[in-house]
């Protein structure tokens, strides 16, 4: 039996609920993402409708047998955004529950190692993300970041500059996914974002940027440049947004 998801967080937990109470086979069933699944001969499905209380009690349940670090990891690694991530998670929750309270730290585990490394693949870019965003005022007193990570990271940055910026305006825009995270001052929210006028810089912040271009190509030494080495630390697509590598003043 496959079991199809609408693609929410909630609407997987649903089918989390779903396959435990219908004693769904690890080896033989699935939870895949509606969206892009192919019809396979012989084989039924099943839709599954979300349900908040459904959900509820499966994200209860995850927080009261692994604790917070254990929710963490089941919610980064839908982050990751694998349309595999429901299977992926049904089979790692059969197998925690086996081995109860630590189970996430048995990574030697083929289950837990599988959702395991999507956790980890979101939580090193988040953490990379909390460095390289770059805010850029606009005229209208907000300031602006935008970017394309890898993985939809914008509900994880969200509350960290909610906290640090909490006396500016700002915006975070994933632009690949046409998403955003506000903050009016009091609180955050999501929101899409459908399309974006061209973007105008306080003359402050235009003066800035031309001034750190400028330091940014005064310091280099041109004998020592290595890109190779550079995108070790840095990788090139992560480059596009970055004020030294791209220059705006409109």
């Amino acid at each position: 039996m496959d079991y199809l998801h609408d693609g929410s967080f909630e609407g997987v937990l649903t089918g989390i609920y779903l396959m435990f109470h219908n004693k769904a086979s690890v080896e033989k069933d699935q939870l895949l993402y509606a969206k892009t699944y192919q019809m396979k001969l012989w084989c039924s499905y099943q839709m599954v409708i979300c349900d908040r209380d459904q959900a509820y009690k499966v994200a209860r349940s995850i927080m009261d047998t692994f604790g917070e670090e254990g929710f963490k990891v089941v919610l980064y690694s839908y982050l990751y955004e694998s349309p595999d991530y429901g299977t992926l998670l049904f089979k790692f929750l059969k197998r925690a529950y086996k081995l109860g309270c630590n189970a996430i730290e048995c990574l030697s585990d083929e289950a837990i190692f599988n959702l395991y490394k999507c956790y980890r693949a979101v939580a090193r870019e988040s953490h990379l993300m909390l460095g390289l965003l770059r805010f850029a005022q606009l005229d209208q007193d907000i300031y602006y970041a935008q970017y394309e990570p890898t993985y939809d990271l914008t509900g994880i940055l969200a509350p960290h500059f909610a906290e640090r910026l909490k006396d500016q305006l700002w915006v975070i825009h994933d632009t690949k996914r046409g998403i955003g995270a506000f903050y009016d001052g009091i609180k955050w929210f999501l929101q899409s974002i459908e399309a974006y006028e061209q973007l105008k810089f306080s003359e402050e912040e235009a003066k800035y940027q031309e001034l750190w271009k400028r330091y940014f190509d005064h310091i280099a030494i041109t004998e020592r440049k290595n890109p190779k080495c550079q995108m070790n630390f840095m990788p090139k697509k992560y480059w596009k947004f970055l004020t030294e590598k791209t220059f705006k003043n409109d």
